[in-house]
């Protein structure tokens, strides 16, 4: 009860706030029907914002309260790179964040960007983190460098996963956008712009690190991470291509790793053959994603489908998603099919031993996302830069998996080919 209390306190504080904020904020932006990312506090600065004498500061905001509901008693929704698995059922902790966005001018072509946001992490707390710091600078009208933290860049819709109104959606789907887990990226990207006739391309090529806290203990890290997107907008039509390339860390230390650990060392000489196929400093992993979105103000067409291979620690999978959306005034409902799908699962040897071995592919099956999903939603823009969202999800568990899902009493849990629904509220604001 702490964490909702805690969660809604400060979103609703906020939702009171914002009005008044709106009105101190330089360059406020117009209000928009339906799901467009236009609305959104800039997230990558790659404007390369340049502010006159009166605006060298410019803050802006964003914040959603947010609920999801799980049918079944014996297990809880999750998202697996954002929040801890809680006990409460409905749960405020995926989906609720509130975040504060600050563009400095550093001079004609240099500026700071800071982003802090307080939202649930893996770990339980609502600290409030840095999620931007970066410095951006203009080579040229069409070239702008950027060093420090930025959001990590392997989605189409990075740029936005927090901030929840300016997406159709609660959330991203999650079959999809929990297959790369990483939240931001330190290091260096370049955004070059350049048009062709009606047509305008983005390329974007980037090199940093990343770590993840996991919610058992450990921690998870790509270093060494080089990629390149590529983005074309013509008119209504926005197409995204990225591919990038990491070293892999994944090292567990929970208890339950730890309980895994010691059974498998009082049974078998083979235990750090098997325990260095879970854990360890030596992965490597490609991802890959394609996606396309369709806005012409009235319908709303977005599908992207995305890759994972990695050499060792984790499944290899894929993943797609397909939202339509129709706007009807200030009423946009949707519908989203999306799927995650094991190509490879972790490979490792088995004792022999069914207890230990059912112990094994427990752990394994814990980690394996593989569900297929229809959610059927709607937003309404009941106020000015403010929208309520509700909708149901049906998911279905493939196979060994436990899907976006944590089982209560993981030992005993049954989630096998299992039906699951959720149904989440949001009112997310921005200002």
């Amino acid at each position: 009860m702490n964490r909702i209390f805690r969660a809604a306190c400060a979103t609703t504080l906020l939702l009171f706030m914002a009005p008044g904020l709106r009105a101190a904020v330089a360059g406020e932006r117009p209000s928009h029907s339906g799901a467009t990312a236009a609305a959104a506090p800039e997230q990558d600065g790659a404007s390369a914002p340049q502010p006159d004498e009166t605006s060298r500061f410019r803050i802006s905001g964003f914040a959603t309260l947010g609920m999801v509901a799980t049918g079944s008693r014996d297990v809880r929704f999750i998202r697996p790179s954002v929040n801890h698995p809680g006990g409460e059922n409905p749960d405020f902790g995926p989906d609720t964040v509130i975040g504060v966005h600050g563009d400095i001018s550093l001079g004609a072509r240099a500026a700071l960007v800071l982003q802090a946001i307080s939202r649930e992490s893996t770990l339980g707390s609502f600290d409030p983190r840095a999620s931007l710091a970066f410095v951006s600078y203009a080579l040229t009208p069409n070239v702008t460098v950027r060093m420090g933290r930025v959001r990590v860049p392997f989605f189409m819709l990075s740029e936005t996963i927090d901030i929840n109104y300016a997406n159709p959606w609660i959330r991203p789907p999650t079959e999809v956008y929990s297959l790369n887990p990483f939240n931001e990226l330190d290091g260096i990207d370049f955004l070059v712009r350049t048009g062709i006739g009606g047509v305008n391309i983005e390329i974007h090529p980037y090199y940093g690190s990343s770590i993840l806290p996991i919610y058992q203990g450990g921690n998870s890290h790509l270093s060494n991470t080089r990629g390149l997107n590529i983005s074309v907008t013509a008119g209504s039509l926005t197409l995204f291509a990225g591919h990038t390339e990491s070293e892999f860390a994944l090292k567990w230390s929970g208890n339950d790793f730890l309980a895994l650990s010691a059974a498998l060392n009082a049974v078998t000489p083979n235990a750090a053959n098997i325990l260095g196929k879970l854990s360890g400093n030596d992965g490597f992993s490609t991802f890959s994603a394609l996606g396309a979105q369709w806005d012409d103000g009235r319908w709303l067409l977005i599908g992207e489908y995305t890759r994972l291979d990695s050499r060792r620690y984790t499944h290899d999978a894929h993943a797609w998603e397909v939202t339509v959306a129709r706007r009807f005034g200030n009423f946009t409902p949707y519908l989203t099919l999306a799927r995650h799908t094991e190509d490879k699962p972790v490979s490792t040897d088995m004792t022999g031993i069914p207890q230990i071995d059912d112990a094994l592919r427990a752990f394994i099956a814990s980690r394996n996302l593989s569900q297929r999903s229809v959610t059927l939603g709607t937003r309404w823009d009941f106020y000015r830069n403010t929208a309520l969202k509700l909708e149901f999800n049906h998911a279905r568990i493939s196979g060994e998996s436990w899907g976006s899902f944590f089982a209560r009493d993981p030992m005993n849990a049954r989630m096998r080919d299992r039906s699951i629904n959720t149904i989440g509220v949001s009112v997310d604001v921005t200002f």
